[in-house]
């Protein structure tokens, strides 16, 4: 837990001391200044020589010079003048839009002739009927063409091979073989994908402990290291098709329609709000020697890097993602950056496929081109600020060297990584030798210290001559402790379908920067190179390089620690809502054992936070995908009628004045088969004792102050009760002769209350038990009546109250916890909703107390559930109810999630306490609206806002205003009807 009284560690990132052909102690570039002189001068000297006044001139010098000066002085966005005109002149050559080979060339349209005024368009000739003789021409006579050098023919050929002349040459790689890219200028590159993780809710301590882990990877990593971070939207189609097979093989009408509803949910959220993002750390062989190694020293080499990355990764909570195929991986992950938006529709493999299908020699053993899978259709080189690839529009923006905010906390780059869709983020980290840098630095201080002595304290280069100075001792000092100098470099990728919106995220992007202190340009004229460096070949166009550095030490590399945007997408799970914090969606699969430990959840909300809302949300979600689905309800059972009976599920209502009863003598029988092909052995203990024992656990609730002698004399009872019915310790005796595959008839309470009223040592359990075969409470003596292999099943027991409380709580979860034991290998999930009333706080070491035998028989169930391929989901408005009962403490510490809604401050702060959560989290807790929460699991937080298609909503709310529009709906539909 964080301490209130623990602050972050802030860094510094120090401005580039190392900076040469720069004046006033690196304000000013000495060729800004010189170009800014040559403006003043070619303007001001003609000026001078005007024949006008003295004050005049100065007037026009002031006019015309002076602005030219500041402007050079300053630039164009970064760049001098001549930089800027260098770039323009160098893409207005070489500007050009590639095609794919196996795509057309758009021809140009002809310009149509414009007509007069007033007359229409001439007319050809030949259609006037006039025939034009064309006129003979001159043949010239060839000049003997000289054999050009066969130096100069080479020269040509190289130039013409570096002009690509497709979008396959376009892109530089050789191979992918053995998970490594090889490059066109022979580079081998190692790409490996990270898990993210919740680093903004993570802890101070946490969060340390994570950077400093991050530090020690950096200080042994490759000298280049390139981070990409790649965002597009999430890709649905896997739920969705899932979505369809359940919709399939679903025979229930209504929850077909519920199936339905949330298909088109998850399209709608999908195509607006869901983005995911990947996070891929590279790295290049480095020679050790300069003999040219074999590939197999390579691959090695890499693969040890690989490894030790893997390793410090872990200390950092982030998993190394391992695929099952590294070429595939690489493949796709070069066709998401060329082809964002074919990528969508049309996934790498099927790419593969239409190449084999397409090409005409028919031996399958030839692999096809590489280049020709990955390259998109197109690329436009002809703007200055963007590229137009695959139909998207890609803008290049980078973070300039004096961009940054010198100082940052841990995880600044979170605010780039979390930015939204269409946002790509790269880090470049390069190593300098420390020696050589070391050098540098005591020269470059001793330069500063003399130049500050000649400046006037009064004089402004005064502060700028010793903020350099305290920057070269910060640098020198963190190299003496042991830290390694740094270039940092961050290149930011904008991607849109539209111009209009391209431009529009690029200026929400600058507007996100301003907020932070920082700065970011636009790659203008120079959108080729920042194309080529970003792709995932750790390789930085010098010009970019230079123009984005900022050098850096151990520490402050390491906090843009960018791993922090983290996503809950499991495969085969439900959909809870969406990541408050990126956007991406939240599915989670709690029957997954690999992921986590048990399918336990608990729900913490004040009253109104949508605790129901949430719990039924899961439940109906969770019997959509089949899984048998049990719901107890100790308070307002109303509010789970309305959703039970529109999925076509069984609404059981417990109390003595419902027609509904579930004999609690009943043996039921069991469906075992799938337990006894796993085991290989059929349990041959007796069924009868076993439902004795349980029997025993009702008459402890109904008879609070039973004692050992009615204990014994009670079992006597029961035994001979199930004796009439022909039912023995043997278990071939519970099978109905004249029907075998069902059991005997069941013995009711009323057989019990006979036996009981023959002896008089037993008549005062008789007496006690005759209000539920007599009395009041008397629909409890009867046979069960109700469907009990429905799929989704509400016991409603809030009409109980006192000591019938306990006994429908019993009722309810021997036949709940009968069927959740039947079939190891099915998902079952039983929610208990306000647990507070099943546990509470009373005496626990009254073995009679009511209270204390519910909380036990509930927190078994958490316990050993897992067993049995099932899940507990226990709902509460009060923690303190858990935490004073050693029953809810057990409870919270087998529940690996937890979901916690709104709560008030002193409620959150006992949260935060037994949870461990951070002041952050906190502060979110007691800010949440309804439909949002925070999900905990496996050391995780999220907060999410919940979703809930129009369907959902409609049947499981308990708003009063949506409940009346839902009235007024169905009133005015009734109405329409009867008119008809």
């Amino acid at each position: 837990m964080s301490k209130p009284n623990e602050d972050r560690d802030v860094y510094y990132i120090p401005p580039n001391f190392l900076t040469s052909g720069r004046l006033f102690g690196g304000m000013i570039r000495a060729r800004n200044a010189i170009e800014a002189c040559v403006l003043v001068i070619l303007t001001g000297v003609p000026i001078i020589k005007l024949p006008f006044s003295l004050t005049t001139r100065i007037i026009i010098l002031c006019l015309v010079s002076l602005p030219l000066g500041i402007f050079g002085v300053i630039g164009f966005e970064g760049d001098s003048l001549s930089e800027f005109a260098v770039n323009w002149v160098r893409w207005l050559i070489h500007r050009r839009t590639l095609y794919r080979s196996d795509t057309p060339v758009p021809e140009a349209p002809e310009k149509p002739m414009k007509a007069v005024s007033g007359m229409s368009a001439p007319k050809p000739p030949e259609q006037l009927g006039i025939k034009i003789k064309e006129k003979p021409k001159k043949r010239k006579k060839r000049k003997p063409v000289k054999k050009p050098h066969k130096a100069s023919q080479h020269k040509s050929s190289v130039a013409k091979k570096k002009q690509p002349l497709h979008a396959e040459d376009f892109i530089p790689v050789r191979d992918i073989r053995n998970g490594i890219i090889e490059t066109t200028d022979g580079r081998y590159l190692r790409v490996i994908e990270v898990e993210p993780i919740n680093f903004l809710l993570r802890n101070i301590s946490e969060q340390k402990n994570i950077v400093a882990s991050f530090a020690s990877w950096m200080k042994i990593s490759p000298v280049k290291v390139q981070i990409k971070v790649l965002t597009k939207k999430a890709d649905i189609g896997k739920h969705l098709n899932t979505i369809e097979r359940e919709m399939e093989a679903e025979d229930n009408p209504k929850c077909r329609d519920l199936q339905l509803d949330y298909y088109h949910l998850i399209q709608t959220i999908g195509s607006r709000e869901a983005i995911t993002r990947r996070f891929l750390v590279i790295f290049e062989y480095e020679a050790v020697t300069n003999r040219k190694p074999e590939y197999a020293e390579i691959v090695s080499a890499l693969e040890t890097a690989v490894q030790t990355a893997r390793q410090y990764f872990l200390h950092c909570d982030n998993a190394v993602v391992a695929h099952e195929d590294e070429n595939i991986f690489l493949m796709e992950v070069l066709y998401t950056i060329f082809n964002r938006a074919t990528c969508e529709v049309k996934p790498v493999e099927k790419r593969v496929r239409e190449l084999q299908a397409a090409r005409k020699d028919t031996d399958i053993s030839v692999p096809v081109p590489l280049k020709s899978v990955l390259a998109p259709e197109s690329i436009d080189l002809t703007r200055g600020s963007y590229v137009v690839m695959d139909g998207v529009y890609h803008a290049y923006l980078i973070v300039p060297s004096d961009g940054y905010n010198p100082r940052v906390v841990a995880g600044w780059t979170s605010i780039l990584v979390n930015a939204g869709e269409g946002i790509d983020v790269d880090f470049f980290f390069s190593r300098e030798p420390k020696e050589r840098i070391q050098a540098k630095l005591g020269q470059q201080i001793r330069i500063n210290r003399s130049r500050l002595k000649d400046t006037s304290d009064t004089n402004t280069d005064f502060d700028d001559f010793e903020s350099a100075i305290r920057s070269g001792y910060f640098l020198k000092e963190g190299l003496a402790n042991y830290e390694d100098f740094y270039y940092c470099n961050t290149l930011v990728t904008v991607t849109a379908d539209t111009l209009e919106n391209l431009e529009w995220r690029i200026s929400e992007v600058r507007r996100l920067m301003i907020s932070q202190d920082m700065d970011i340009r636009i790659c203008r004229f120079r959108q080729e190179q920042a194309l080529l460096s970003i792709l995932p070949f750790c390789k930085l166009d010098k010009k970019l390089f230079e123009a984005s550095k900022r050098n850096m030490l151990t520490s402050s590399a390491a906090s843009c620690y960018p791993f922090t945007s983290f996503e809950m997408s499991d495969e085969n799970g439900i959909l809870l809502g969406v990541n408050q914090h990126n956007n991406s969606l939240v599915i989670v699969d709690i029957f997954n054992s690999r992921v986590y430990k048990n399918a336990n959840m608990v729900l913490l909300g004040t009253s109104g936070a949508g605790k129901t809302f949430t719990l039924q949300l899961i439940a109906l979600r969770m019997r959509r995908k089949s899984t048998q689905v049990f719901i107890i309800a100790p308070l307002k059972g109303h509010e789970f009628l309305r959703a039970c009976n529109n999925i076509g599920g069984e609404f059981i209502s417990i109390s003595p004045a419902s027609k509904q009863c579930i004999n609690v003598c009943e043996i039921r029988k069991q469906d075992l088969s799938a337990n006894q092909l796993i085991d290989g052995v059929v349990n041959e203990n007796s069924i009868l004792a076993k439902k004795i024992q349980q029997l025993h656990i009702f008459f402890s609730l109904l008879i609070p102050d039973i004692n050992h002698e009615e204990r014994q004399l009670l079992d006597e009872a029961l035994i001979r009760t199930y004796a009439k019915k022909g039912i023995t310790h043997n278990n071939e005796s519970l099978i109905d002769p004249d029907h075998p595959d069902r059991y005997r008839e069941m013995p009711l309470l009323g057989d019990v209350y006979e036996i009981l009223m023959e002896s008089p040592e037993t008549k005062r359990m008789g007496n006690i038990l005759n209000r539920l075969v007599n009395g009041s409470a008397k629909t409890f003596n009867q046979h069960t009546n109700v469907q009990l292999d429905n799929l989704y099943t509400v016991l409603d027991i809030s009409e109980l109250t006192g000591e019938l409380l306990p006994v429908g709580m019993f009722v309810a979860l021997d036949y709940v916890w009968d069927k959740a034991k039947e079939d190891r290998t099915k998902e079952k999930a039983i929610f208990i909703d306000e647990a507070w009333e099943l546990i509470g706080d009373d005496d626990t070491s009254n073995p009679n107390n009511a209270k204390a035998l519910a909380g036990e028989w509930v927190q078994e169930i958490f316990k050993i559930i897992r067993g049995y391929g099932g899940a507990a989901v226990a709902a509460t408005q009060d923690i303190g109810d858990l935490d004073r009962s050693r029953f809810g403490k057990g409870i919270l510490n087998v529940a690996k999630t937890k979901i916690i809604l709104n709560l008030e401050d002193d409620e959150a702060r006992r949260v935060q306490s037994i949870l461990h959560l951070s002041d952050a989290e906190i502060m979110s807790i007691t800010r949440f609206e309804r439909g949002q929460g925070l999900i905990s699991t496996n050391s995780n937080h999220i907060t999410v806002s919940f979703k809930a298609s129009p369907l959902e909503k409609q049947l499981i709310t308990t708003d009063r205003m949506e409940l009346n529009q839902i009235l007024q709906e169905k009133m005015a539909q009734n109405a329409h009807n009867a008119d008809l």
